[in-house]
């Protein structure tokens, strides 16, 4: 092994797969393999060859996993060959997990201090279950940010663990997810917990007045005629109300009411 470059393998639709379903695993390499082997570690850490496929030249080799089940879980890597030298291999591809998930309830997952933070602000996420998992793991937009073990109880008793993502950038919002899992089945996941959309915003704003900046007419009764208010239809009207110099969006008939009344507070000081 290592004669040629190491090829690169690939997980489709992706590494995490309900039990049933299929997943096709793709080697490819810019060096023209006739043959690509399929190498799979199981949980036991025992490798054996899962399978080879001769190619032609540049063309991927695609080895499908159907239907997924625990023992086709694992971590899988590939090499490439020549026919003219066949014992002569790359070295191999880097390694994906495939894991099995949906064979345990799902975990939570929460925001410390809120899902919508400030730029700067330290973000904690929180993957807890009532279920006794010794693992979770957490995703963003389907990347694995890594592990960690359960670390205490909530009040609820239910096993958890914090991933402290550190202060808070615009990098940091997105969809994330968490896992449960047993070190003793470490490719069997959980359910996936219910999406967590994080928000980070700008920087923390300076005290300041309040007063509202209008988009379409917005007028106090006792400081302009009924006949030079806006008679556009309210669900559709957006104002930004200027609080402490932080916009917010005020719209809705059932804000509209309490927009003017600001409003009028604000003129009449």
């Amino acid at each position: 092994m290592g004669v040629f470059k190491k090829p690169s393998i690939s997980a489709h639709p992706g590494p995490l797969v309900q039990q049933g379903q299929n997943v096709t695993l793709r080697c490819h390499s810019l060096v023209m393999f006739d043959k690509f082997i399929l190498h799979h570690e199981n949980s036991t850490g025992h490798f054996q060859r899962h399978g080879e496929m001769l190619t032609g030249g540049y063309a991927p080799a695609d080895f499908s996993i159907a239907p997924m089940t625990l023992a086709s879980a694992g971590t899988y890597r590939c090499y490439g060959s020549l026919r003219r030298s066949p014992y002569e291999w790359s070295a191999p591809s880097d390694p994906v997990d495939i894991m099995i998930t949906g064979l345990s309830k799902k975990p939570s997952l929460s925001a410390q201090g809120g899902s919508m933070v400030r730029s700067g602000e330290n973000v904690t996420l929180v993957c807890s279950s009532e279920s006794a998992f010794d693992q979770f793991h957490l995703l963003r937009e389907g990347v694995n940010l890594g592990r960690h073990l359960a670390g205490g109880q909530s009040p609820c008793r239910a096993l958890q663990a914090e991933f402290p993502l550190g202060p808070g950038t615009p990098a940091h919002s997105g969809v994330y997810r968490c896992y449960g899992s047993f070190t003793r089945s470490p490719y069997s996941w959980s359910n996936s917990s219910d999406p967590l959309f994080l928000s980070v915003t700008g920087e923390q704003p300076l005290p300041g007045p309040c007063f509202v900046v209008p988009v379409q007419t917005l007028c106090c009764p006792t400081l302009c005629h009924p006949e030079a208010c806006s008679t556009t239809d309210s669900s559709v009207l957006h104002y930004l109300l200027h609080m402490d110099h932080s916009l917010v969006v005020v719209k809705g008939p059932s804000y509209l009411s309490e927009a003017m009344s600001q409003s009028c507070r604000a003129t009449q000081a």
